[in-house]
């Protein structure tokens, strides 16, 4: 019996470190898009994003989406305002894109922060990204934000 009890409670261990608890990010969609206090479009507005910003999707009750943004504010959103579309915000100062995972990798571009990339993948500790030229490049996953 405490064999059989042991395999349930790591098996529900599994289950609640496994996909359920990461993060999902998406991308606003519209060229500019209102978020709200609340649930609902008579709410307070709150913030005022613009196509292809990174949020960081909370909860989603409805046709509404709670996202946090790269501050840490939280507000709601239509959830037809965004996007399927994976984007990053550079999160550093004067960051290289390398042509490949490596620190020694040749430089493809400098982006500053606040840069929005497209998202392509994730490869060790950095990740593959698009350019708007259509460059593709990596960079380090610390100096991103929306992954």
């Amino acid at each position: 019996m405490r064999i059989f009890s042991a395999l349930v409670a790591l098996l529900a261990a599994a289950v609640v470190s496994g996909p359920a608890g990461a993060l999902e990010f998406r991308a606003i969609a519209d060229e500019i898009t209102v978020l709200y206090d609340a649930p609902s479009k008579e709410s307070t507005k709150r913030l005022i994003l613009t196509k292809g910003y990174p949020v960081e999707v909370i909860i989603a009750s409805g046709n509404w989406v709670r996202v946090r943004d790269d501050n840490g504010t939280f507000a709601w959103i239509e959830s037809g305002r965004l996007a399927a579309k994976r984007m990053v915000m550079v999160s550093a100062t004067g960051v290289e894109a390398r042509a490949a995972p490596d620190n020694s990798a040749r430089p493809s571009f400098k982006v500053e922060k606040g840069v929005v990339l497209e998202f392509v993948g994730v490869s060790g500790g950095w990740a593959k990204v698009r350019h708007r030229s259509g460059t593709v490049a990596f960079i380090r996953l610390a100096d991103l934000w929306g992954v």
